[in-house]
């Protein structure tokens, strides 16, 4: 199989000299609602409304809606983030069979981001992708939606209703008077949804990116200084679990910082490099393996220490530190 490789030149444009950049804090929660979440709905409970009969309420628990006789509608979730965050799809539970799209917008309808869900299996928690991940920031309310072509959906009235849903940094906002929560559009090109009734959850809920970063292979040591050849290529290998495209990579990194240090410094060869005139970035499917190609410059073979801090689109950075020789 081939590799997947970076153009030399943006990869290249990314590496650079400079102060070294803040990691990103970490989180284990990627969404409102994890992809094991169950309803709570029962015949005899008042959050399904008219669809409260058993047939109406699914096997994971959840009120549903089949009303194939009206428009389709877009439905979603107000929300907001108490860090920077980088969100890279939707979840929702699904359960129209349709060809169903998920959207990140900001409260005022500009749409950030969109994608398509995979298959039609319904009933379900899924996940979709999308091509670009978007940054959003602490103080602004965004909405996460998907659109349902059949106008069939799960729900529960009374979700939101003057009570937030908190999960890590995100925040579904509670339903009150002048800032209603549980939003829909009927239409075939409605927009972003603003229109309300009871706080209700449409379960879809934004998704957090965060790559599952293995960790440096060799020959990069990360517990100890490496010592390289100055003017070579060094093969930086990580996985990510899996193939997340080309686009990994945070704007202006991989960045390298000089610093200072002890000439006496434990070191660990780089016994391996490759033939390359210029820094690069590829995948390999056949090991799952992302290798970003370090030309480094013959001028860097001087006393000091230099720091290589590969940040990714997750706002996570990985570092290891180098003494080159000639």
């Amino acid at each position: 199989m081939m590799r997947r490789t970076l153009a030399a030149g943006a990869a290249a444009a990314a590496l650079g000299m400079g102060a070294l950049a803040p990691a990103g804090a970490a989180t284990t929660i990627d969404a409102l609602w994890g992809t094991t979440t169950t309803g709570g709905a029962t015949p005899e409970s008042n959050n399904c409304g008219n669809y409260g009969d058993p047939r109406f309420i699914d096997n994971n628990g959840f009120c549903y809606v089949e009303d194939t006789t009206d428009d389709p509608v877009e439905l979603g979730v107000k929300f907001t983030t108490s860090e920077p965050v980088v969100i890279g799809g939707i979840r929702a539970y699904r359960v129209d069979p349709g060809q169903v799209t998920g959207t990140l917008w900001t409260v005022g309808g500009e749409k950030l981001a969109s994608g398509t869900f995979a298959g039609s299996e319904t009933h379900s928690w899924q996940d979709l992708t999308f091509d670009s991940p978007v940054a959003i920031v602490p103080n602004e309310t965004y909405v996460a939606s998907y659109y349902s072509p059949d106008t069939t959906y799960a729900f529960e009235w009374d979700y939101f209703t003057d009570k937030a849903t908190v999960s890590g940094p995100l925040t579904a906002k509670a339903s009150v008077e002048g800032d209603r929560n549980g939003v829909y559009c009927y239409g075939t090109s409605c927009g972003v949804p603003e229109e309300s009734f009871r706080g209700t959850n449409y379960w879809v809920t934004p998704v957090i990116l965060k790559y599952a970063f293995s960790g440096f292979f060799q020959p990069i040591d990360t517990t100890v200084m490496n010592k390289g050849k100055a003017g070579s290529a060094i093969p930086v290998k990580f996985s990510l679990g899996g193939d997340k495209g080309l686009d990994i990579l945070r704007e202006g990194y991989p960045k390298v910082t000089k610093f200072s240090c002890e000439a006496s410094a434990a070191t660990t060869p780089i016994d391996e490099t490759v033939t390359s005139g210029v820094s690069g970035l590829q995948y390999d499917p056949e090991t799952g393996r992302y290798t970003y190609v370090w030309k480094t410059s013959k001028s860097m073979a001087t006393e000091a220490c230099y720091r290589f801090e590969l940040g990714l689109n997750d706002r996570s950075s990985h570092t290891f530190t180098v003494k080159f020789t000639r």
